[in-house]
């Protein structure tokens, strides 16, 4: 029989081996309780336009000719009833939600990989959100239905593309193949020297060689398959976009230009443009900004300087700029835009001088404490969502307000918006013309950017493009806050002034 004094030092023992084991079972615990707090969930929101069909008139010469409802190609009228969400895999095992935001409604969900394809559809005039436990490639496009296996058209997004980490300067984007008219589907802008490899979701691959600020052109032309998947990797830094500024036929589509600094705010931005240009019809370029800028245009084949122009402050500056692709350099941080303002007026037109049609659905994030301009044009109807996907605070034109977290805040006033918040938001804007009052929008689709990726961004040096083109450094994390404040300027009215 063991002593009173063996058994206290036998449960002495226990109780230290316990008390030595325990801290290694609450750091195992604890450690697991962090991984799954500190797993990320992506989201992704949007609105589906609720009039999408085009009114033309009858007459393009003549302003009281009557108005048309414009046929497709089967000579039918062209309406379109829904929206096509579209979710591309970047990692494997993605798995997707998809809501209806206006009820809250979880719609459908799976799980994806790599290169995979998703899509959800919504009638027009629906709200919606995607959720991604891994970061994924979303698009909302103009196309009514779920395509078939074998689909062969698919508008071109008129956008820029975030890569795999959710900047949109980078090394590796995965993106889903679109048709279009141009022999060029995908513009690349190389910040570096870049060889870059184009792979199918079958394999087969494409290589291209870039020099630094060289941009996909009539040498280096990337077309792709619609609803086909493909992974595009670099070695030096790249931007993607694909839309491009219309010629003198075209019907303007509106984006947003995101800066080489990462962001929508910067002082550095790469396009497509356009060598020919219709000087009567008021689309463009748009720079604005919250201080006097001194804003500079660079042929980016040429490296010639195109213009410069001033952006007063609290107000903004238009141009065209014949080239097929441009730099924008800016001696202060500024937001870049392409857009039309609305009026039929045009000189050079299909049917006449009355045919001018401009309109687009685009995306633009902003960041945290930095005060954000974005233009709605005047002669169009207009409407942008402000999205939250956590409880914020926003100052929009000096008053604040509260957006609860999934749920957006709406502005339906043209003219220029000046935007700051406590949190990532992504803003989606819609114009479209105002003359016939009924008319409807037409857009072709997007990209939407994930609201926790906005203030992502990488670290690269820019070259030097001319004498005055100064060399840039981009720094990761978010950008420093501003807190300059501005008011709304008008885009100048009056033909052929941009």
């Amino acid at each position: 029989m063991k002593s009173k004094s063996n058994i206290i030092k036998e449960f002495s023992a226990v109780i230290i081996a316990v008390l030595l084991i325990c801290p290694f079972f609450i750091f195992s615990f604890s450690m697991n309780i962090f991984e799954v707090h500190a797993q990320v969930e992506y989201e992704y929101y949007g609105y589906v336009p609720a009039r999408m069909y085009q009114y033309n008139l009858t007459i393009g010469s003549d302003p009281n000719s009557g108005w048309r409802l414009d046929t497709n190609s089967t000579g039918t009228a062209g309406f379109t009833t829904a929206g096509l969400v579209a979710v591309v895999g970047i990692s494997d095992n993605t798995h997707v939600e998809v809501y209806n935001l206006g009820n809250g409604s979880l719609v459908s969900q799976t799980t994806i990989n790599s290169l995979q394809k998703y899509y959800a559809v919504f009638r027009n005039g629906s709200f919606f959100k995607v959720v991604t436990d891994k970061l994924a490639n979303v698009y909302l496009l103009n196309y009514g239905s779920i395509p078939a296996w074998n689909a062969t058209s698919l508008s071109l997004p008129d956008s820029y593309y975030q890569d795999v980490n959710g900047a949109y300067v980078g090394k590796e984007f995965v993106l889903l193949g679109t048709g279009s008219d141009y022999d060029i589907d995908i513009a690349v802008f190389a910040l570096e020297n870049a060889q870059v490899t184009v792979t199918r979701n079958d394999s087969v691959q494409t290589e291209y060689t870039f020099g630094v600020n060289e941009f996909t052109s009539s040498k280096n032309t990337i077309g792709t398959d619609p609803f086909r998947t493909y992974r595009v990797e670099s070695t030096g830094y790249i931007m993607i976009q694909s839309g491009r500024p219309v010629d003198i036929w075209g019907e303007a589509r509106s984006f947003f230009v995101p800066s080489a600094e990462g962001g929508f705010m910067g002082t550095t931005f790469y396009s497509w443009s356009q060598p020919n240009w219709d000087g009567g019809e008021r689309y463009g370029f748009r720079a604005s900004s919250t201080q006097d800028t001194t804003v500079t245009v660079f042929n980016l084949e040429t490296t010639q300087v195109l213009m410069t122009l001033i952006a007063p402050a609290n107000s903004g500056v238009s141009f065209q700029a014949s080239a097929n692709a441009i730099a924008v350099q800016a001696d202060k941080p500024i937001t870049l835009e392409y857009l039309h303002n609305g009026s039929i007026v045009n000189s050079l037109g299909h049917n006449g001088t009355y045919d001018a049609y401009g309109s687009g659905v685009a995306f633009i994030g902003v960041k945290p404490y930095e005060a954000t301009p974005f233009y709605m044009p005047e002669d169009s109807n207009v409407e942008a969502y402000i999205f939250a996907s956590e409880d914020t605070d926003i100052t929009l034109d000096g008053f604040d307000w509260f957006i609860p977290a999934g749920t957006y805040y709406s502005v339906s006033s043209p003219g220029t918006h000046i935007l700051t918040t406590n949190k990532n938001v992504v803003i989606e804007t819609l114009n479209w013309p105002g003359t016939p009052p009924y008319q409807g929008l037409v857009y072709n689709g997007a990209q939407i950017p994930s609201v926790q990726t906005v203030d992502v961004s990488v670290d690269v040096t820019l070259t030097p493009l001319g004498t005055s083109f100064p060399i840039i450094y981009i720094f990761a994390g978010a950008a420093a806050a501003s807190v300059a404040a501005i008011i709304a300027f008008i885009f100048i009215r009056g033909r052929g002034k941009k």
